[in-house]
């Protein structure tokens, strides 16, 4: 779940599903990567419990980032698009929650994606001007719903390449994941029972705790 410059967003899914109760904190940790600076910044700007989301967000990208089945992954990628693994490997966690959504959670998978597009339809006035423009597209071609199919994650990959500003090595990754494809689910399943311990440690911490993450290092 590495921190992208660029604020574009991909694992939204993982972010809901890993959020806590409080619809508010789940709102926060779907906007997350639309944020930027220190929390005590933008408890000005957004309710307590959206805080606290954001917060949530940030601590899980960090573990993320450090475990070691998730470096596993990214060694998997060629030195080619070996600096863009984090961002795919965000992704494809998104697709492979989905596929084994009845492993991890006893609602229905199409019942939760229902839920988080009434969130967003609900508390609209929450969301940054990007992910404003962003919502109403997610919810017409159902995003949350199609990254099921691996065939769809590969279309995640190449948008994304278009619109980050640099040049990049994400168009085409879908073909590296499918080479690797059942290693990196297998990686996923390693992963996720200890995102999932994690997440609900978190989620009992206070939103400010003074620690800072990499999406604090400049202002929103």
């Amino acid at each position: 779940m590495v921190h992208r410059p660029d604020a574009i967003p991909m694992n939204y899914l993982a972010h809901l599903f890993l959020g806590g109760e409080e619809p508010l904190e789940k709102l926060g940790g779907l906007i997350a990567d639309f944020t930027r600076g220190r929390l005590e910044t933008l408890a000005k700007r957004y309710p307590e419990k959206v805080i606290r989301g954001i917060a949530v967000h940030r601590r899980l990208d960090h573990f993320t980032d450090l475990h070691d089945h998730v470096m596993q992954s990214k060694a998997r990628f060629s030195p080619l698009r070996r600096r863009y693994a984090g961002i795919i490997v965000d992704v494809l966690h998104d697709h492979y929650l989905s596929r084994h959504w009845e492993r991890y959670s006893n609602v229905s998978r199409d019942a939760f994606i229902e839920d988080a597009y009434r969130l967003l339809r609900d508390y609209r006035r929450y969301l940054p001007e990007r992910m404003r423009r962003v919502a109403p597209v997610m919810i017409e071609q159902d995003w949350l719903g199609s990254y099921q199919h691996i065939e769809e994650i590969g279309r995640v990959y190449e948008r994304m390449s278009r619109r980050l500003r640099r040049p990049n090595t994400l168009a085409g990754a879908i073909e590296e994941v499918q080479t690797h494809y059942s290693e990196l689910e297998s990686d996923f399943k390693n992963f996720f029972p200890d995102m999932l311990t994690h997440a609900n440690h978190v989620n009992k911490l206070p939103a400010i705790d003074g620690v800072r993450y990499s999406a604090e290092s400049s202002e929103a």
